[in-house]
């Protein structure tokens, strides 16, 4: 009897975690290349699971696809550091992540393969494929991945370089528990396997010697053909074998990893043109500890076929490629996964805003460090206007630490004009600001690490009473500790002198400190001077006078004044004591001052 070779086609398994790898692969490293990256795959024996019926039905055992299993150790694997499955083969795989979608669809799938398949043959040819088995069965993986709806459309190939005319099975599959002659081979090949790296390999040449009881089996790697398999072996009683790891799990069917076998077998040994294979799938019992043998008989899942290999000489073509995979309805077709509904949503939101910033990356400022950015932690003292658009700007850079600052309660006037509040938060005489403020950024943003500080700053001009004292010395000491435990100081309040200790503290703490200040139709956004040292105190970054070697002491919002801070809420009209302004203005002013801020921290001073 001979008829067509048929085979088990692979089918993928990937865990999510693997397109979340995929995703910061993209963001971190590949950004707009995309040149093909490695990753890894493993494979593992074909096993039938075991279902029971009712008490009027035996148990059946079914067959369950050839599985090639990608997950997140695919990234760490492919630099090296694998850590597979017991008994499982690794192999490797050939991303080509495409940028839009319209690549995806475009991008020449019969060229990858046929480039792939040139690969092969050049492994085989050179000898690596021999030395280096899993080379023979890479993996292709083709996707696109839209990282604002988190949708992955991928299509796996598994290329095989196929036979035209096909390779025959001249036998009918033979179970390996009929085709041994003792049931203690089975246990021996197993402790054979063991005990060697060859069943890791993937594949491997073995000669069965069934009047040896003691030491029926020897079993090598593919380099050792010769002195297992080879012609001069062929009168010592032995059975030679052919075999690898067999992830098919069909009663007749090999796996696909032997197309590339067989096309190892035709170009490297081509005088054996009928060959025993040893289709090996119980690598599960080489982790499952030891099994006696009548047991070994009933779960043992290995074949052996016999193979008339078609000679190179007979090949219509030397290179005719295969392997896309077929979806569930046996389509050519690619797949596509949602994660964004099995994602959390808090770790989308900060996907999301995270993706945006990276982008900035890909193409036009490549150097910027987000991570400086995104761990400083900023203090605004004022929580208006100025603080409700300064804060959002920088929750946009990706800060996650921000403080607000405030005495005052949410009024009537402010949700039209300061984006983190709403009418309810000014109803029953209005929230606290501070807390209001940092209650709404964490409803913008569940990861933003955001507290409000009910305080009034003490400022000169506006006298204390004796009754005040231990509760001013009391805040200047709270504030003392907000300005030492932040990275940046916003000066964002109404008058002059509320930014007075402020600017004290930060000059004090060598914090980077920038104050924000609008007129009608005007605005200021500067940083303040920063020392460098506690012993000298020299100006971090400052420029040198031109006749001195001396630093040059950058100024702050009052040393270009002329007029001292003072009470400037008393005695004033309504228009003179708010603050009137084009309303279009605050934004502008507060987006510049982060942006300086982000500047500043770009620098190899960092402030």
């Amino acid at each position: 009897m001979s008829e067509t070779l048929r085979f088990e086609a692979f089918s993928s398994m990937v865990e999510p975690e693997f397109w979340s790898g995929l995703a910061h692969h993209k963001l971190h490293s590949a950004r707009l290349d995309t040149a093909r990256t490695l990753v890894r795959g493993e494979f593992s024996g074909g096993r039938r699971h075991a279902v029971r019926g009712n008490s009027a039905e035996p148990t059946q055992r079914l067959a369950v696809p050839a599985r090639l299993r990608v997950n997140q150790g695919a990234w760490e694997a492919a630099q090296g550091n694998t850590q597979q499955q017991a008994g499982a083969v690794g192999v490797n795989g050939y991303l080509h992540n495409t940028n839009t979608i319209e690549e995806f669809k475009k991008r020449d799938k019969g060229e990858l393969l046929r480039d792939a398949g040139a690969e092969i043959l050049e492994a085989i040819r050179s000898g690596r494929a021999t030395q280096t088995p899993e080379l023979l069965w890479p993996f292709l993986l083709l996707s696109f991945a839209d990282l604002k709806k988190y949708h992955f459309y991928h299509w796996f190939a598994f290329p095989a370089v196929t036979a035209d005319p096909p390779d025959m099975a001249t036998e009918a599959p033979a179970p390996l528990s009929s085709f041994v002659s003792r049931s203690s081979d089975l246990e021996h090949l197993l402790t054979t396997f063991a005990g060697s790296s060859v069943c890791a390999q993937g594949a491997f040449v073995a000669r069965y010697y069934p009047s040896n009881v003691d030491n029926p089996w020897r079993v090598g790697p593919l380099s050792e053909w010769s002195e297992i398999y080879g012609s001069d072996k062929a009168e010592d009683g032995g059975i030679a074998l052919l075999g690898f790891v067999d992830p098919s799990s069909h009663s007749t069917r090999p796996g696909w990893p032997l197309r590339n076998m067989l096309t190892w077998l035709r170009h490297c040994h081509p005088e054996a043109t009928n060959v025993n294979i040893l289709c090996f799938r119980d690598t599960a019992l080489l982790a499952g500890g030891t099994v006696d043998s009548a047991t070994l008989v009933q779960q043992c899942e290995s074949i052996v076929v016999r193979v008339n290999v078609t000679p190179v000489a007979s090949l219509t073509s030397e290179c005719q490629v295969s392997g896309w995979e077929r979806n569930e309805k046996q389509k050519l077709v690619p797949r596509i996964v949602n994660l964004s509904s099995t994602m959390d949503p808090v770790r989308l939101a900060e996907s999301a805003l995270d993706l945006n910033l990276q982008l900035m990356r890909w193409r036009l400022a490549p150097s910027i460090d987000l991570a400086k950015i995104a761990g400083t932690r900023a203090l605004l003292v004022g929580a208006g206007t100025l603080g409700a658009y300064t804060a959002r700007v920088l929750l946009a850079w990706g800060m996650r630490k921000i403080t607000f600052v405030d005495n005052g309660r949410v009024s009537f006037s402010n949700p039209a004009r300061q984006p983190l509040y709403d009418f309810e938060d000014s109803l029953d005489g209005g929230k606290p600001k501070a807390e209001a403020a940092a209650s709404s950024m964490r409803k913008i943003f569940p990861n933003v690490d955001s507290q409000g500080i009910q305080m009034t700053i003490p400022m000169p001009g506006h006298s204390i009473s004796a009754s005040e004292m231990d509760g001013t010395r009391a805040t200047v000491a709270r504030l003392d500790e907000l300005v030492a435990s932040h990275d940046v100081i916003f000066l964002l309040t109404d008058s002059r002198e509320s930014r007075w200790l402020p600017t004290l503290l930060g000059t004090l703490h060598r914090k980077i400190v920038i104050c924000v200040a609008l007129g009608f139709d005007s605005y200021v956004a500067m940083r303040h001077g920063m020392y460098a040292h506690d012993d000298d105190f020299e100006p971090m970054g400052a420029p040198k006078a031109a006749d001195s070697n001396e630093a040059v002491r950058l100024g702050c919002y009052f040393c270009n004044d002329v007029v001292a801070p003072t009470d400037s809420l008393s005695d004033r009209t309504l228009d003179q004591q708010c603050t009137v302004t084009r309303p279009g203005l605050a934004p502008i002013a507060s987006g510049t001052a982060v942006e300086l801020l982000t500047t500043i921290l770009q620098h190899p001073q960092g402030g």
